[in-house]
């Protein structure tokens, strides 16, 4: 399979530069909140368990990141997570 699946694509994900892993990362990101909003409207729809969706989703994420939990010297749950309403400094952390 091509990894190169766009016309418009020059460049395959290791060729990018780190900043644009960052901005391609964060858009798959974007989407999949999106896809999983959509998901579980269709869950709901035809009748299926919202929890069970959210389950196996979850599970999927987690498998993943659970690939590089070591790496962390602690645990992901207690890493601060900035909200969205929070504005940030200058220097990249929240005020």
């Amino acid at each position: 399979m091509n990894p190169r699946r766009h016309q418009n694509d020059t460049k395959t994900f290791e060729e990018l530069t780190f900043e644009e892993q960052v901005l391609a990362m964060n858009m798959n990101a974007l989407q999949f909140r999106k896809q999983l909003k959509a998901h579980l409207r269709r869950a709901d729809k035809e009748g299926r368990s919202r929890h069970d969706v959210l389950v196996t989703r979850l599970t999927l994420l987690r498998n993943i990141l659970d690939d590089y939990a070591d790496q962390v010297k602690e645990p992901i749950s207690s890493v601060q997570v900035r909200k969205r309403s929070e504005p940030r400094s200058p220097s990249g952390g929240t005020l």
